[in-house]
């Protein structure tokens, strides 16, 4: 009885045990399934395609995603080989490849890889990005591949780079120099007329908007920039570049600033060496026109009285013989009388250089020209004790105009007397230059000297150091105008307290130049 008992009680435990264990497969298989419908409701609510792939390369599972992209029912897909949904011409290629990844599966992030094309069952291609995710199950590897269309991204890409090339045209096209910089200046985009502007014909490249910027410019120029970050306009602003060869030009700048991507200024450049050119001469004419009313109005008010003081001088010149305590006057009334004649020489000189008639050149000797000169001077220069050093080649000839030239000539020598009122020394040379074909002129004194700051601006007319009433400032700006007439040039240098030193060169005449 005992032992029919126990094998009652044994059996009564392997059926709860059985019971037991048919309980958990029967949950087991309920989380599967579960899961399964997880799985499965993520992949169908999934906006990409889904593709679940076998080792043998067969289709084994797809979504509503993947039938509507590629234009095939569930049923046609599943058990097909995944290159039916590859073109024809990439299947062998696609077939190395899934063979490669399932001897080394690893999931595949989407987009990276190769540009890829799919299939739809209508035999049109779209450009597609596909996702990889080697998934290890008990019947071997299966490969779950997410397809995105990118057949938009591919269009807008497209588009973006067609005008990113017509905007590459455009600002390629512009007669205008452009670039775009960071705010430290470090150059982003350049255009070819920047290119052939700053860049010395390609030869060295751009990389930093300071290295165009003169040194004496640059503090202005970064204020302009933090101006106009702050949202100030700047337009048409007149400034210099430095070019790729080294030159300054002159150039007009428009400058905006834009904050995408971090910040950058975007500079139009625009050379404007012509239309400074163009205002220049503008500038040079509205001055000419200007001097010759000048001198038609110094013609008018000095001719009359300079006459009269001339013929009250010639009429005691006929009386003094008759006064014989007064014979000595004689001379100085002649002294005056050259210089009533001269004055009316020099009337008659700056008449005829404003309206520019041609000139009557001959062959003159520089060292007769440069004596009269010194001549006329002389009782100025003996009275503030100013000691001569001439020094003249008397062979040395020039083709001129002899009255042009000595009105040059007195005009920087009476400067150089001028600016030693106190005494000094004034030196005027006369040599054959180096080369041979020039004549050399020198005239320094050692006088106040001319501030460095206004030294580049004494040939502009009426210019002048000297106090109001002692001088119109015509003088160096008739001066440079009558030597480049004279095929010469014109120069100066002065160191202020030191003296000032004025060079002039004008091409020799000689015999057989009159013949060539």
């Amino acid at each position: 009885m005992q032992d029919e008992f126990k094998t009652k009680r044994q059996l009564i435990d392997e059926l709860v045990e059985a019971r037991r264990r048919i309980a958990e497969l029967e949950a087991l298989e309920i989380k599967r399934n579960q899961a399964e419908e997880r799985f499965h409701l993520v992949v169908e609510s999934s906006p990409n395609a889904i593709l679940m792939v076998n080792q043998k390369g067969k289709i084994v599972l797809v979504n509503s995603q993947a039938e509507r992209m590629f234009g095939y029912s569930r049923e046609e897909l599943i058990g097909q080989s995944i290159e039916i949904l590859v073109p024809e011409r990439f299947r062998i290629k696609h077939s190395e490849y899934r063979l490669d990844f399932y001897a080394n599966p690893q999931a595949r992030p989407m987009g990276k890889g190769r540009d890829l094309s799919a299939l739809r069952k209508d035999g049109s291609e779209f450009p597609v990005e596909i996702g990889l995710n080697p998934i290890h199950t008990n019947e071997g590897v299966l490969v779950l591949s997410a397809v995105v269309d990118i057949t938009e991204r591919k269009r807008a890409e497209q588009a973006l780079r067609e005008n990113e090339e017509k905007l590459e045209a455009i600002i390629n096209s512009t007669a205008d120099a452009i670039l775009v910089y960071d705010e430290q200046g470090k150059v982003i985009t350049i255009n070819r007329e920047a290119k052939r502007l700053f860049c010395d014909d390609g030869k060295k490249e751009l990389k930093n908007i300071w290295d165009i910027i003169p040194q004496d410019s640059k503090t202005s120029f970064y204020e302009k920039l933090r101006s106009v970050k702050q949202g100030s306009k700047l337009v048409d602003y007149e400034t210099e570049k430095i070019k790729g060869n080294g030159e300054r030009i002159f150039v007009s700048v428009s400058l905006v600033y834009a904050n995408e991507g971090g910040g950058s200024f975007i500079e139009i450049i625009r050379d404007i060496s012509e239309r400074i050119t163009f205002r220049s001469k503008i500038i040079e004419l509205e001055k000419a026109q200007l001097i010759g009313k000048m001198a038609e109005g110094i013609a008018h008010h000095l001719g009359t009285p300079l006459a009269s003081i001339l013929l009250r001088v010639q009429m005691l010149k006929e009386d003094i013989p008759r006064v014989p305590e007064y014979a000595d006057f004689t001379e100085k009334l002649d002294s005056i009388e050259r210089q009533i004649f001269y004055g009316q020489k020099v009337i008659q000189r700056l008449l005829r250089f404003v309206n520019k008639p041609q000139s009557e050149r001959v062959s003159e000797r520089v060292s007769v020209l440069i004596e009269e000169a010194v001549d006329m001077i002389n009782p100025i220069s003996k009275r503030q004790v100013i000691d001569l050093d001439l020094r003249v080649d008397r062979d040395l000839k020039v083709l001129a105009d002899a009255n042009l030239l000595e009105l040059v000539f007195l005009d920087i020598i009476t400067n150089a007397v001028d600016a030693m009122p106190k005494g000094g020394k004034l030196s005027v040379t006369v040599s054959k230059g180096n080369p041979a074909e020039w004549v050399d002129i020198k005239i320094s004194d050692t006088g106040m000297g001319i501030p460095k700051d206004i030294l580049p601006l004494v040939f502009e007319p009426f210019f002048t150091t000297k106090s109001a009433g002692k001088g119109t400032g015509l003088g160096l700006s008739v001066a440079k105008r009558i030597i480049h007439d004279h095929d010469g040039e014109i120069s100066i240098d002065s160191v202020e307290g030191k003296g000032t030193s004025v060079w002039i060169r004008l091409p020799i005449y000689t015999e057989e130049k009159a013949f060539a």
